[in-house]
């Protein structure tokens, strides 16, 4: 999109979402942002259109990367299978264009990043240049995705997965972070901002929409020269032990009230997602693990 907007939402995993992008006081691409929700798994997906070649097409690629990557993702808790699935989306609608070449339509995309957020996984996945940072318990901003190299949507797909809690065999090597807020965003902002100037505003005590709005005037501020594209998510914190004996008494009694999309089976996730580091009891039909603070 090239004109300013900004939401914000609560998911269905409790916690929010706030969204704002900004168009720069020197417009370059064209962004798409995509919420999409299935049982318990939440995908955000912002798709990044180049308009070197043509601003309508590169507005159009960058809806369809984002739609078809937020939709596929949610629905298998794989963001990596989002991605795979919007760049086929693309591939077929690149053929389709029978008045555009092979190089021409692959550089109408310039980027997209997909996240997926469970009550025990962040999965990540992204192809182009795009960043994302985590906030934790202890008001720690860790760097997730940092800035590369201008590459394009055609480049090989990068995946990293941040498990929210640690429910693995001893020893288990999996990367394990109390996270508490999730930031996504388009290169745009990190050439003016650059990484230091971006986790000291992310790591201030404000609401959701506050903070996007905070990082896109920063950024235009300091020159932005390209479309700006925040995504931040509040995530529920993780229930202390009490909490747990407590919703353990209660689950019978609740099970039956939770709405038919909130309850999780295993067949929420394609044969190909990896359960490893799932919580035992992650797919019983009980309360959600973790509550809205």
């Amino acid at each position: 999109m090239s004109i300013s907007y900004a939401y914000h939402r609560p998911l269905p995993i409790g916690g929010d979402l706030a969204v704002q992008s900004d168009p720069g006081p020197r417009p370059w691409n064209a962004h798409h942002v995509t919420i999409n929700a299935y049982r318990r798994s939440t995908a955000v997906a912002i798709g990044d259109g180049d308009s070197l070649n043509d601003h309508d097409h590169a507005s159009f690629y960058a809806r369809i990367a984002a739609e078809t990557s937020a939709a596929a993702a949610a629905h298998s808790a794989n963001a990596a299978a989002g991605v795979h699935a919007a760049r086929q989306a693309l591939a077929i609608s690149f053929a389709e264009e029978a008045d555009r070449s092979s190089t021409e339509s692959g550089a109408i995309v310039a980027g997209l990043m997909t996240a997926v957020v469970t009550d025990w996984l962040i999965d990540l996945s992204w192809t182009g240049n795009a960043l994302a940072f985590a906030l934790t318990s202890d008001n720690a901003v860790h760097a997730l995705v940092r800035p590369n190299p201008a590459t394009w949507a055609l480049q090989p797909v990068q995946h990293r997965q941040v498990w929210r809690e640690h429910s693995g065999p001893p020893g288990d090597a999996a990367e394990v972070l109390d996270v508490r807020r999730l930031l996504l965003c388009s290169d745009g902002l990190a050439l003016p901002l650059r990484v230091g100037e971006i986790t000291r505003i992310f790591s201030r005590e404000a609401s959701a929409p506050a903070l996007c709005a905070q990082l896109v005037a920063a950024a235009n501020q300091a020159g932005a020269l390209d479309n700006l594209t925040v995504a931040i998510i509040d995530l529920p914190t993780t229930p202390t032990a009490a909490e747990t004996a407590t919703e353990a008494a209660t689950s019978t009694s609740r099970r039956f009230l939770l709405p038919v999309h909130a309850i999780p089976s295993p067949g929420d996730h394609d044969a190909g997602t990896s359960r490893r580091g799932v919580p035992a009891d992650a797919g019983r039909s009980s309360a959600p693990l973790l509550h809205a603070a």
